[in-house]
């Protein structure tokens, strides 16, 4: 059973946790609310290296929610850990939105042209 130490969390326009960076990578959020919830996986979190807590899996209307309290109170301190990061936006892709061949080539030498120019 692995024990991985939370650092930061990764957060989508909506604030919705999507990923966990721990010292060996980034792992999708809800691939480790199933590892908890199996028993595969322990996470740990905190605000520094002597005060840490461990993630627990709740579950949520459509899957599992990751929930830690390292302070007593009643919310999810696993926010606290986004704090000072910028929120990405993450988009899926369909069939419909993937450029064609033609657009990935003339980007590709877009940008290698702009580099070469700078």
């Amino acid at each position: 059973m692995s024990e991985l130490t939370i650092e930061f969390v990764v957060r989508d326009t909506t604030g919705a946790i999507v990923a966990l960076v721990t010292p060996t990578g980034v792992i999708d959020a809800e691939f480790a609310a199933q590892q908890i919830h199996r028993g595969e996986a322990h996470y740990f979190a905190g605000p520094d290296s002597y005060q840490r807590a461990r993630v627990r899996s709740l579950p949520f209307l459509d899957g599992r929610y990751l929930y830690v309290n390292w302070d007593g109170t009643r919310r999810n301190n696993l926010h606290d850990l986004a704090r000072g990061l910028k929120r990405i936006e993450l988009r899926t892709k369909t069939h419909a939105h993937l450029p064609r061949r033609g657009e990935w080539i003339a980007r590709l030498f877009g940008r290698a042209r702009a580099a070469l120019a700078a």
